[in-house]
């Protein structure tokens, strides 16, 4: 038994010497990433803390005018501004509309009250409402990829919805199944030992297998982190296990279309860049 598992271990370590050589590393999933079920919700709950923040305010401060990053701005005709584009946003967000622009107009204004806010002393009415919605905001900020406050230079809001995202799996399973065809045929022409072979195209059918799990996963509408996180290493043990050899030009074509759509995953699930 003991020299079956070794000889089995060894055809694994000899198979990923004919891989392509890509040398990185498997990323770490920071955070689950909610569904555009769960998006739709936090749009919502920024709709009724907005409206809650704005009722606690004093009506002198509510008519007050203040000076902000673009002039003078009278502070209730700010709130509804800020009024208008969550309800633009919640009436356009849908499977086909990420509404990257209403987010990045609502974190704009959100963070021009904040530093107004920040300027008024801590007791002042509304103070714990806006903390509160101010908290929501920062959420909203992460779902699509940046910061809030908004800061000058900052990555842009962006976000992958589901269909989107499920798209992007099926694309990296049907790319897969190329570069799982592809590479067998190259290792063929060098005439590699059929164990070897064999074993190194398993490797590149679970990564197939995982994307297509991955897909399953998000049109289910369920977290899918684990999902990603297992084709991420998957792709991490091709490219790291490898040992140089040169593979035919088609098994590389087909390899750089995985890597396009793995890059949309890493993105749609708030990965440092690669």
């Amino acid at each position: 038994m003991r020299r079956k598992s070794t000889d089995q271990f060894r055809c694994a370590a000899i198979a990923g010497g004919v891989l392509l050589a890509l040398g990185l590393t498997a990323p770490i999933l920071a955070a689950d990433r909610l569904n555009d079920k769960d998006v739709k919700q936090l749009i919502d709950r920024i709709d009724d803390e907005r409206d809650r923040f704005e009722d606690q305010l004093d009506g002198k401060l509510k008519r007050s005018i203040v000076r902000g990053p673009r002039g003078e701005v009278n502070v209730e005709v700010y709130l509804d501004d800020l009024q208008e584009n969550v309800d633009k946003l919640k009436g356009r967000f849908n499977s086909d509309y990420s509404g990257s622009a209403e987010v990045t107009t609502i974190l704009r204004q959100g963070s021009d009250i904040q530093g107004y806010m920040a300027t008024l002393p801590a007791n002042y009415d509304g103070a714990s409402e806006w903390t509160r919605l101010s908290s929501s905001l920062k959420e909203l900020a992460a779902v699509y990829g940046t910061t809030f406050p908004v800061v000058e230079g900052g990555p842009l809001a962006r976000r992958m919805n589901d269909k989107e995202l499920e798209k992007t799996a099926e694309e990296v399973t049907k790319s897969a199944e190329q570069f799982k065809h592809d590479l067998d045929a190259s290792l063929k022409e060098q005439n590699v030992d059929a164990a070897t072979r064999e074993a190194a195209v398993k490797e590149a059918d679970n990564l197939k297998e995982a994307a297509e799990k991955l897909e399953s996963t998000i049109d289910d509408e369920k977290p899918a982190s684990g999902e990603a996180r297992t084709l991420l290493e998957h792709a991490a043990a091709i490219r790291t296990a490898a040992a140089g050899r040169t593979l035919s030009a088609a098994a590389k074509t087909s390899w750089g279309a995985v890597e396009d759509g793995l890059a949309k995953i890493v993105q749609a699930f708030g990965l440092p860049p690669r």
